[in-house]
């Protein structure tokens, strides 16, 4: 059963699930490296970083070893529109757990020393992501197709950008965005109501300053990047524009990715891996955001199957365009997404999560009933007009990383 309310101004959504043991908490914030500018790009995930470092109640050491103690897990993570903290404990420990993740989150300390410390861990971050040819491409995509918007920065910033963090920059970003119009508690699991009135107490004190951010839509620029260096295989990333993040489309935009490229039976891995033998890893997959979307194909290959691969994709895509997708690929993958859905929300993760992100993004949180129904009514011309919509090889933006030079992706044309 789904609970929705505001307590002191402060979204919250929960579901109750009394057949599990745990629960999990998670506060989500609106805010990410789409909020942030080319002097600051990063600080999202960095403050992300420093709420574990302590709080005016506790100690870095206290936050981990208060959680550990209970048997609970805590994390958080950052992406380009959103920061999710979350706590996952045995429903008898509910209190001590609200207790630590909101003096965590909403008493940070941000003490110099720590600041400065944690900038290396970040950058110890940065270069693992930049060891990872797969990481690199999405990063250059980024960079190319959403080029002169803050949706083209990383999530982890830049070197530079991590070393330029002092107090008074985390402190002010962290002020301007962490309030109580911008953020959302979800719950799921084993509760009862009495977890309300402990919210009720925490969020008694979070900043209520209304700082809203208007964002710019970015423009979709195409094109090819290349990055050379010495891996074992190349990496391609094929993106064209795609949709925003919307209930009416963002399930037909699923059977769309999954039946292209999102699995074992999809038409790339089917073509490509399984017919061909050419890669190892193929898989297509969208990428929504508020007001716009991608979708993106990725692929690894030998040096020397690079061009075929590409022309194989080139190929598929437009059989698509042309043709749409067969009854039994829709019916299949519809059936298909349906199932996965429903399968996932018997984790307390992913129910946290689901509703958590509807009421963040959409300002409502629709029941399983809602998403089951919205899926059987797509019907095989809604995946095809979409797919025929999204699927525009004259705006392909294009990344390549590996073991290869401009000369020998010659033949690479964007018209």
């Amino acid at each position: 059963m789904y609970i929705q309310k505001k307590i002191n101004d402060v979204n919250v959504v929960a579901y109750k699930m009394p057949y599990v043991n745990s629960v999990y908490i998670g506060i989500w914030i609106k805010v990410g490296s789409r909020y942030e500018n080319k002097e600051n790009n990063g600080i999202s995930h960095f403050i992300e970083h420093m709420v574990f470092k302590g709080s005016k109640n506790r100690s870095a050491k206290d936050i981990a070893e208060e959680i550990d103690n209970i048997g609970g897990q805590l994390n958080g993570f950052t992406g380009k529109e959103s920061t999710c903290f979350y706590v996952k404990v045995y429903n008898s420990y509910i209190e001590k757990a609200v207790d630590v993740l909101f003096d965590m989150v909403f008493n940070p300390l941000f003490k110099s020393e720590d600041i400065e410390k944690e900038k290396n861990v970040v950058l110890e971050e940065i270069n693992m992501n930049n060891d990872s040819p797969e990481d690199v491409a999405y990063d250059m995509l980024a960079n190319l197709t959403w080029k002169g918007n803050p949706l083209s920065y990383p999530v982890l910033g830049y070197e530079d950008t991590v070393k330029s963090f002092d107090r008074d920059t985390i402190v002010k970003f962290y002020r301007e965005n962490y309030f109580k119009d911008n953020i959302v508690i979800s719950i799921a699991g084993n509760f009862d109501d009495s977890i309300f009135d402990i919210i009720s107490r925490k969020t008694l004190y979070i900043n209520s300053c209304n700082n809203a951010i208007s964002l710019d839509k970015p423009d979709w620029n195409k094109g090819i990047v290349l990055k050379s260096k010495e891996y074992e295989q190349v990496n391609i990333c094929i993106s064209m524009p795609g949709i925003n993040y919307s209930f009416d489309s963002i399930y037909t935009l699923s059977i769309v990715s999954n039946a292209f490229g999102g699995g074992m039976s999809s038409r790339l891995f089917q073509k490509i891996r399984e017919e061909e033998g050419l890669v190892y890893s193929i898989y297509s997959y969208p990428s929504t955001y508020i007001d716009t979307g991608a979708f993106t194909i990725f692929a690894s290959t030998a040096p020397e199957n690079l061009k075929s691969v590409y022309e194989l994709i080139i190929e598929e895509i437009l059989k698509v365009k042309n043709d749409g997708f067969s009854e039994f690929e829709v019916n299949k993958f519809r059936e298909q997404l349906k199932i996965s859905i429903l399968m996932d929300m018997d984790s307390i993760s992913s129910r946290m999560s689901s509703i958590g992100k509807s009421l963040l993004f959409l300002k409502k949180v629709y029941t399983v009933n809602d998403i089951v129904d919205k899926i059987d009514s797509i019907t095989y011309d809604d995946v095809n007009n979409l797919a025929k919509k999204i699927f525009n090889i004259e705006q392909l933006g294009i990344s390549v990383v590996g073991d290869i030079n401009e000369k020998q992706i010659g033949w690479m044309k964007i018209e």
